[in-house]
């Protein structure tokens, strides 16, 4: 065999064995493709990679989720309020104490069904408002904050397999989020050019009609949401291959 032939084995030889391939780091938790253990596996996986996501893995271009940040948030009009509203640049604080309440995993299809709890996250950013509630006009804009309790998301994740090269590779496509907050409170401040007392009033309107504010941003957050962990998990399993993440037992 001439000296390229047995160059170009080897080479082939390390890529068929892995020996190209990225290496593991220590927070990615292997879990095999076994019925009886995966859910388990993949929730300690989880669990595992939570401090490297609260402090952000620059190596691969992954943000901190604590805090992460919304460029916009948009607010729909309700069937009971027209609403003009978005927020921009907004800062999420408490992401990290999130508690996963349930996690299935299908081996076959490797769909992943998630429930996490948020115990609390905060909201800092800017807004623009123009709304009505009852008879009263709303306009303003200036800083917003905001604390929401007991957030419950149930995300499903789908996964999809691809080859390269002749070898399979996990990716995930698309990100589905329900959200549901069981209560919060805003302050918005520069309504009425910065009334105080206008502006007290009208936060005490919004804040008893929050359930339809909610209403009206609940989609669009629910998107915003679902895209930024999508680009996180498929930034966080980029270059392994699926024998790599999820070996056959």
């Amino acid at each position: 065999m001439s000296l390229n032939n047995l160059l170009t084995s080897f080479v082939f030889f390390c890529a068929i064995t892995g020996g190209l391939f990225k290496e593991l780091p220590s927070y990615i938790h292997v879990c095999q493709r076994d019925p009886n253990t995966i859910q388990d596996c993949v929730l300690k996986s989880i669990e595992s990679l939570k401090p490297q996501l609260i402090a952000g893995i620059p190596e691969i271009d992954v943000p901190s989720i604590d805090p992460f940040f919304i460029p916009e948030i948009k607010a729909l009009t309700t069937d009971s309020i027209p609403i003009r509203a978005s927020g921009q640049n907004v800062k999420v604080t408490g992401a990290g104490d999130f508690k996963i309440k349930s996690l299935s995993v299908d081996v076959d299809t490797l769909l992943i069904k998630v429930r996490v709890r948020f115990p609390k996250l905060h909201f800092e950013g800017d807004y623009k408002l123009d709304t009505q509630i009852l008879v009263v006009p709303l306009k303003g804009e200036g800083k917003l904050s905001a604390d929401a309790l007991k957030c419950d998301a149930e995300i499903t994740v789908h996964s999809q397999i691809s080859q390269r090269d002749g070898v399979e590779y996990l990716t995930f496509k698309k990100i589905d989020a329900d959200i549901n907050v069981k209560d919060y409170r805003v302050k918005l401040d520069g309504l009425f050019n910065g009334d105080k007392t206008l502006g007290e009033a009208a936060n005490a309107a919004i804040n008893q009609n929050r359930g339809e504010f909610l209403k009206a941003t609940k989609p669009i957050l629910e998107k915003t949401v679902a895209k930024i962990f999508l680009d996180i998990a498929n930034k966080v399993v980029d270059g392994f291959t699926l024998e790599q993440l999820l070996p056959k037992p």
